[in-house]
């Protein structure tokens, strides 16, 4: 038990860290928290999910969430840009998970589901929409993008490429938006 806590709080130091090396990457001084996990992965349907990324994993809080849910024949590819936090998940041993240790505008493929953590509006316009469009483009036809923000103000960004609805998590901190974005087919 108290290795455990140990460990936990290790990895908040370690978050904290990260953000005061570089806040307008990481986006928030606190990780997520699990009712945020949970409402992004309570948008999505496990059963037809094999091709999973998520964009930004920091930590992996929200990536120990999706390994929880997923199939044992899906695959997750995680992107990181940090070289500290790159090192930090590639040390972990689940095989579905492969750690890509590039910006999310190199996605390529076909996915079922992304998700991000990624601070949008904090990211260069040029940037912002690279991803965006990156993510519209790799996007199954089926395919559900789950973004969370912590204000509204990209709303617009994510109108140009998708469908959304949103849901509101009051136990975050601070408190967050989770969008669920389906694909518009002409951007």
């Amino acid at each position: 038990m108290l290795a455990s806590a140990l460990t936990l709080m290790r990895a908040k130091a370690n978050f904290v860290q990260q953000f005061i090396r570089n806040p307008r990457k990481m986006g928030s001084i606190t990780p997520s928290s699990a009712a945020l996990c949970r409402t992004m992965c309570d948008t999505v349907h496990w059963d037809r999910s094999l091709r999973i990324a998520e964009l930004g994993a920091g930590d992996g809080v929200l990536t120990r969430h999706i390994l929880a849910r997923m199939s044992p024949q899906a695959q997750l590819d995680v992107f990181e840009i940090s070289p500290e936090l790159v090192d930090s998940l590639r040390e972990w041993s689940d095989p579905r998970m492969q750690v890509r240790a590039c910006s999310a505008e190199y996605l390529s493929g076909e996915y079922d589901v992304i998700f991000s953590g990624l601070p949008l509006l904090s990211l260069p316009p040029g940037t912002r929409e690279a991803i965006l469009s990156a993510v519209h483009d790799v996007l199954g036809p089926r395919g559900v993008f789950v973004q969370f923000q912590y204000t509204s103000l990209t709303q617009p960004d994510l109108s140009r490429y998708f469908t959304w609805q949103r849901q509101r998590v009051l136990k975050n901190m601070p408190p967050a938006w989770v969008y669920r974005c389906t694909r518009h087919y002409a951007p």
